[in-house]
């Protein structure tokens, strides 16, 4: 058969109204499915692109780094030595920090990036963009467009720029625009001159990075000379180590948004498949027409696939348009707790094996739900033929068994993987899936079975219809696919969001217990020092305790510090702190002894992922790789607090003592006993003054603030959980529309038997409520199966603080919803269609 032939064959077909009426609701199924996966892709590969852009945007053609292990930096004098270096071609001076700049507008946390302007021509593409008169100027930033806007300021006007606790004006005087850096332009960073840095910073002669590029062939000799150059104080690194660093701090979330992400992509092939079973019943009518005219079986095959094809392309084409209007609309929140650490970008980024993924699943999709009835062409099975009686009741014969048999196989599958190897819960959710399925029809049969012994006490004409079409093996594959439609969707829905609640549980727990160790906390105003990260330089704690209702106050220290290929946490609370190690999250230890320990000095607390990664137990000692080495005992095993790299807790003299500044990144200030902490606050504001650069939380503040960050962070999970929501609901939709419309004929044809139009709107009604409901009930059912698989795994793989539980909550609103919806799209439509005039249809 030629495809000229097959060609005006379908184009013959679609002009039958109720053939192209069921291709647009196939054709809209598919591309919800494609949607999905494409908005999902999108949003797992943008972050860690977004760092690269930016990290080759200032390393450019550089080899290697000297990169301080502090914020204090180190010499100046060190670039001449690296200079005199045999094989090192150039040496580029970097100093930089995290600052917030202050408009008009808003805030904006930044990288501040300072150079020497004699170096600008030889740093990376984000750097050539200016000269040396631009950057000669002692108070001026170089802004992104963006994040000048936000901030309601253009070239030449000024803006606050906070280093830590200290608060200068200076000017905008370049604005960066997408047209000179590109995507770059998306970038949180700002460029300013080394000296007037090293001024703000009171840092004179002193600089954090040093960029190295190397002569040819001598990259060896020159990571030689580094190495004794740093001397074991300074890391020598590949110049674009940034990126690796953000690589693996992303990893876990990352793993997390892939793990989801994946899920997202079953659910949106499932999606596809359903939509696609609608046309099963239209499809026989075709394959019997062609084998009648003399087709074989192969150029049956080739008609179908030409179908396939055809309904993929155009479902391709809308579902990547919708796809990428829901990676901007829904995938906006950057992941705001990694960007205390790391310039990350709001890049959107789209690569072409997002767009291949999603059109090979919505392809597949169309070809496994069009060849779907190619298996009566060559099987025809006893069951089958049994099934030709209308209305036949179903018997418990060897295929349900079999389904059956499959069910709890994939059942005993996800409880094996959940029990010894939860890090691979991709298997464990498509076995999930698998037995969904395979589960659904003998359920259907089961609910069908009993509801009919039910319905025959009522002697209902609307309940009667409702079971004699659900029996129908017409209709079987309609039914399976409006129920599997709404199985998949709750499932996807209870499985994502009920995992995201515990990990936000988790976190929330931790946060609470961090934040709760002090009654108040004094530290740099700005996002930035939601970590303690921050040192600043104060002569305000001697002022603070003079002040009535105040016990005492603590130097809290914190930094990030690389260790490992990790750039890990390190807290160090105040010796007087009662709980430095926080109780819910100690996964291996003693509490009271590791206490003791870690105020004694000499110890420290870590996450269960570090010593994982080091080879440790309690116990072991370890070199910390700080400013000066020091070596440290493990006291006791935590959770990750939060900070998916690893967190290190160390006594506040030690981390003083290791990196060799005694400065705070937080004042804890504990109340005497009936003090009210909203009093005391505003009176340590007035000490402070406006331009001190330090706010001041109440504990409660403070969590609230984190939890904020941590739910901004973890936007992308919430974001994708509700896309699967939408997605199914839209779905369920669109298969209840085409079911509504295939019905109308019949509905005509019963009219002129006697029917009434309430009988026929209640049969419909009853119908699709033992539909939906079924595959809502064992959605919702394995979905919390599923919420359960995937917190292990997240506990396993990104060592997150997560608490496990089963959230029915969550089954059950997701289960109302879907019900809900599904409801109001075949009351009011069904109505309607119950409403059809008489008339004697003979093809129905």
């Amino acid at each position: 058969m030629r495809l000229s032939n097959i060609a005006h064959l379908y184009l013959v077909r679609l002009k039958a109204r109720v053939v192209l009426v069921q291709e647009l609701f196939a054709v809209l199924g598919i591309a919800v499915g494609v949607a999905l996966l494409f908005a999902s892709q999108v949003a797992s590969t943008s972050l860690d692109a977004s760092v690269t852009q930016i990290t080759n945007g200032v390393v450019g053609q550089s080899k290697y780094q000297l990169k301080a292990r502090s914020p204090q930096g180190f010499s100046e004098a060190l670039l001449g030595e690296v200079q005199r270096l045999p094989g090192v071609r150039v040496a580029v001076p970097v100093l930089e920090t995290q600052a917030s700049v202050t408009g008009p507008s808003g805030n904006q946390p930044i990288d501040l990036i300072a150079i020497d302007p004699r170096y600008v021509r030889l740093g990376g593409p984000l750097l050539r963009h200016f000269t040396a008169a631009q950057l000669a100027n002692k108070r001026v930033l170089a802004l992104p467009a963006p994040i000048a806007n936000k901030l309601g300021v253009g070239p030449l006007e000024p803006v606050k720029l906070q280093i830590g606790a200290r608060v200068e004006r200076a000017l905008v005087g370049v604005e960066l625009t997408a047209r000179s850096i590109g995507a770059l332009v998306s970038s949180p960073v700002a460029i300013a001159p080394l000296a007037y840095v090293q001024k703000l910073m009171q840092m004179q002669g002193r600089i954090t990075r040093i960029f190295v590029q190397t002569q040819s062939g001598h990259d060896s000799d020159v990571r030689a000379g580094l190495s004794r150059l740093a001397a074991g104080h300074i890391n020598v690194e590949p110049a674009d180590y940034e990126a690796t660093l953000f690589s693996q701090a992303a990893e876990p979330i990352d793993q997390s948004t892939k793990t989801f992400a994946a899920i997202c992509a079953l659910v949106g092939f499932m999606f596809a498949y359903c939509s696609m079973l609608l046309t099963a019943d239209t499809r026989r009518g075709l394959i019997r027409e062609l084998r009648r005219g003399g087709a074989t079986r192969p150029e049956v095959a080739q008609t179908l696939l030409f179908d396939a094809l055809v309904l993929a392309a155009v479902a391709s084409l809308v579902g990547l348009a919708l796809g990428d209007l829901l990676s901007i609309v829904v995938f906006t929140s950057p992941p705001g707790f990694l960007s205390f650490a790391f310039p990350i970008g709001s890049q959107r980024i789209v690569t072409w094996e997002s767009v291949l993924i999603a059109i090979g699943a919505g392809t597949l999709a169309a070809c496994a739900g069009v060849l779907t009835p190619m298996r009566d062409v060559w099987v025809r099975t006893a069951h089958a033929r049994h099934a030709d009686a209308p209305g036949g009741r179903p018997t418990f014969n060897r295929r349900t068994m079999v389904m059956l048999a499959g069910g709890c196989a994939c059942l005993g599958v996800t409880t094996i993987i959940l029990l010894t190897a939860p890090q691979s819960a991709i298997v464990g959710i498509v076995a999930l899936i698998l037995a969904l399925l395979l589960l659904l029809g003998p359920l259907l049969d089961l609910i069908v079975t009993s509801f009919d012994r039910l319905q025959r006490s009522l002697g209902s004409g609307a309940t009667m219809l409702a079971v004699v079409e659900l029996r129908s093996p017409k209709t079987r594959a309609r039914s399976i696919a409006i129920a599997a439609t709404a199985a998949v969707a709750v499932f996807g829905s209870v499985t994502i969001q009920g995992s995201h609640t515990n990990l936000q549980n988790g976190l929330d727990r931790s946060f609470h217990d961090i934040s709760s160790v002090a009654d108040l906390w004094v530290a740099p105003s700005g996002e930035q020092s939601l970590f303690t990260t921050i040192p600043f330089q104060s002569a305000t704690a001697t002022m603070l305790m003079r002040l009535p209702g105040v016990r005492s106050v603590g130097l809290y220290r914190g930094g990030f510090l690389e260790d490992g290929g990790r750039r890990v946490w390190v807290l160090a609370p105040p010796t007087t702190t009662s709980s430095p190690i926080p109780q819910g999250e100690l996964l291996a230890g003693s509490l009271a002894l590791a206490t003791a320990r870690l105020r004694a000095g000499g110890w420290a607390a870590i996450s269960k992922t570090l010593a994982t990664a080091h080879h440790l137990r309690i116990g072991q000692s370890f070199t910390l790789p700080s400013p000066r080495e020091t070596m440290f005992r493990v006291a006791a095993l935590t959770t990750n607090l939060g900070w998916p790299p690893g967190a290190i807790i160390l006594n506040g003299k030690d981390y003083a003592r290791a990196w060799e500044n005694p400065e705070p990144s937080a004042y804890n200030v504990m109340l005497a006993s009936g003090t009210s902490p909203a009093k005391v606050r505003s009176k340590i504001h007035a000490v402070l003054g406006p331009a001190s650069g330090l706010t001041v939380e109440t504990a409660a503040q403070r969590e609230q603030s984190q939890r904020a960050t941590s739910r901004q962070g973890l936007g992308s999970l919430t974001q994708i959980a509700v896309l699967v929501l939408v997605a199914g609901l839209l779905a369920t939709a669109t298969v209840m529309g085409a079911t509504i419309w295939q019905r109308r004929r019949r509905f005509a044809r019963m009219k002129v038997q006697g029917y009434e139009h309430r009988t026929l709107w209640w049969a419909l009604i009853w119908e699709s409520a033992l539909l939906i409901g079924t595959g809502c009930l064992i959605g919702a059912a394995l979905g919390i199966y599923g919420q359960l698989l995937l917190s292990h795994a997240l506990v396993t793989v990104t060592g997150f603080p997560v608490i496990l539980s089963a959230n029915v909550l969550v089954a059950f609103a997701s289960f109302v919803l879907v019900t809900m919806v599904a409801a109001i799209c075949i009351a009011i439509p069904g109505y309607r269609a119950a409403g059809v005039a008489p008339y004697p249809w003979s093809d129905v």
